[in-house]
C-alpha cells in the first residue's frame, strides 16, 4: 500500500504539475496575443533585429565588403518583412500595372520566334545580370527598336520587374502617349512633378517613344522638350534607361538627333533592332505563321 508520505507527495506533485501547466498555458496566450499585435512576430514591426556575432565570422560592412570580426558584436538585420514592403511600395509607385507585374522572362515564349527576338530576350536577361556592374557608368541602359508586337515591352517590363522584386531598385514605367497625355492635361499643372520623377527615379522606363499615330510620326515641340531635358539629364547623370519604340535608327535621329544621339550612347552595348517584318509580329502569329 502507498504510504501516507508518498500520497501526499504525490499529490503535491501533481499539484505542481497542473501549475506549470497552467502558466505554460498563459505564457502561450500571452505570446499568441501579443504577436497578433505585430504584422511580423518576428521583428514586431521594427523592421529588423539584433544579432549577436561571434569573433571570427565574415560579415558585410556598410560598404558591402566582406570583414572578420575581431570581437562578438551585436549586428542589426534588416527582417524580410522589411524588403517585402519595400518592394510593394516600389511596385505602387512605378506606374506598372498588375497585369504588367507579371511579365517576365519565363514566360517570355522564344520557342519558334524569329531569331533577333530570341537574341533580344537573351540581350535583356544580359543587362539585367550586369546591371550592378554598369548601372553608375556611362552605357547602362538599353535600346529595343523597331517591329510592333515582337516583344520590346514585355522584355523591359521583364527588367523592371526583376530590378524592383529581387534587388528592390525603384522603377518608374512612363508609356510616352498616355504618359504625354497625363502631363498636358490641366494646363499642364503637373508637368514639373512628372518630370521630376523622371529626372530623379533610379530607372526610367520609356515605353514607346515618339510613338507613330496612324502610321505618322506626329511629335510636338513641348514633347520633344520635355523627353530631351529629361534624358539629358540622365545622360549627364549616368542614370539607366530603358527604352522602347517602334521607329528606326533613323527615324529617330530624324525626330530628335539631341536625344536621341544620347540615348543609343548609353545603350549602345544594350541595343536590338527587330526589322519590320508581319513575321516578327507575335500578336499576328495566327494571321501569318509567325
Amino acid at each position: 500500500m502507498q504510504s501516507l508520505n508518498e500520497a501526499m507527495q504525490t499529490d503535491k506533485f501533481q499539484e505542481i504539475m497542473k501549475k506549470m501547466r497552467l502558466k505554460s498555458q498563459q505564457t502561450l496566450t500571452q505570446n499568441s496575443e501579443t504577436s497578433a499585435q505585430y504584422e511580423c512576430p518576428k521583428c514586431k514591426d521594427e523592421g529588423g533585429y539584433i544579432v549577436r556575432r561571434k569573433a571570427g565570422e565574415i560579415i558585410l560592412n556598410y560598404k558591402g565588403e566582406e570583414v572578420e570580426l575581431k570581437h562578438d558584436t551585436d549586428q542589426w538585420v534588416e527582417c524580410e518583412c522589411s524588403k517585402i514592403k519595400k518592394i510593394n511600395r516600389l511596385m505602387k509607385s512605378s506606374e506598372i500595372t498588375e497585369e504588367f507585374q507579371k511579365m517576365g522572362f519565363s514566360n517570355f515564349i522564344t520557342e519558334n520566334r524569329p531569331q533577333v527576338v530570341q537574341n533580344m530576350k537573351a540581350v535583356c536577361m544580359k543587362y539585367y545580370e550586369s546591371f550592378n556592374q554598369i548601372r553608375s557608368t556611362r552605357k547602362n541602359s538599353v535600346l529595343l527598336i523597331g517591329q510592333p508586337g515582337s516583344g520590346k515591352t514585355h522584355l523591359l517590363m521583364a527588367v523592371s520587374n526583376n530590378l524592383i522584386q529581387k534587388r528592390v531598385v525603384p522603377v518608374m514605367y512612363f508609356p510616352y502617349k498616355d504618359g504625354m497625355n497625363e502631363i498636358s492635361e490641366n494646363n499642364f499643372e503637373r508637368k514639373s512633378e512628372i518630370m521630376h520623377r523622371m529626372k530623379d527615379i533610379d530607372v526610367l522606363f520609356i515605353d514607346d517613344l515618339f510613338k507613330p499615330i496612324g502610321g505618322k510620326v506626329d511629335v510636338k515641340r513641348w514633347q520633344a522638350e520635355i523627353i530631351f531635358e529629361v534624358v539629358n539629364y540622365r545622360y549627364l547623370n549616368n542614370k539607366p534607361l530603358l527604352v522602347s519604340s517602334e521607329l528606326s535608327l533613323s527615324d529617330l535621329l530624324y525626330v530628335d538627333e539631341a536625344t536621341a544621339s544620347r540615348i543609343f550612347e548609353m545603350a549602345e552595348d544594350y541595343t536590338v533592332t527587330v526589322p519590320k517584318d508581319m513575321h516578327n509580329n507575335y500578336r499576328l502569329r495566327n494571321v501569318v505563321g509567325g
